[in-house]
């Protein structure tokens, strides 16, 4: 069976295409159609995750045509989901998958970066309308929800959070 994650950035997407995987013991594409990871893949038979801002909405929703089965995922959480961006860019070098403690960012860069997750949001809105794929969260994953495939529910808890709460010792 071939799955495509469809998602926004920093909305649990890894971590879904990493607990899928697991499931279906199968090797994961990782984002195939970002520049830096650009790869090719089989939509007939391989798992893929790709994020919404790489392609254009008609090859998006062309590409989601060839999969046997799809999971669109956002974040209900934007400013959690900013800050998350924030620190991936800033502090991370691109880390995707690294713990890290959040930095406190300025209202302005929360911001800009709510800006860009609004477009992101609302071309993965319009596909959801366009192909009548329901959107999943991470706050779906998080509550360990059907998603409509199997995936290791344990890489969902609370261990395998990326971001790490300091603990203010007195």
């Amino acid at each position: 069976m071939s799955i495509l994650i469809l998602s926004t950035v920093r909305s649990g997407s890894s971590r879904l295409l990493q607990a899928i995987c697991k499931e279906y013991n199968q090797e994961g594409v990782f984002e195939p159609t970002t520049p830096m990871y650009k790869c090719n893949f089989d939509p007939k038979k391989d798992i893929v995750k790709i994020v919404v801002q790489t392609l254009p909405t008609d090859q998006l929703i062309k590409l989601i045509s060839e999969f046997d089965k799809v999971i669109l995922l956002d974040r209900k959480n934007v400013i959690a989901q900013s800050e998350s961006y924030l620190n991936l860019w800033n502090n991370l070098n691109g880390k995707y998958d690294k713990k890290y403690t959040s930095t406190n960012f300025s209202d302005e860069q929360i911001k800009e970066t709510i800006l860009k997750f609004t477009d992101w949001k609302q071309k993965l809105y319009k596909i959801s309308i366009e192909t009548n794929i329901p959107i999943v969260y991470l706050e779906d994953l998080l509550e360990h929800k059907d998603i409509g495939v199997n995936y290791d529910k344990e890489l969902f808890t609370e261990k395998y959070r990326l971001r790490q709460v300091k603990n203010n010792l007195i």
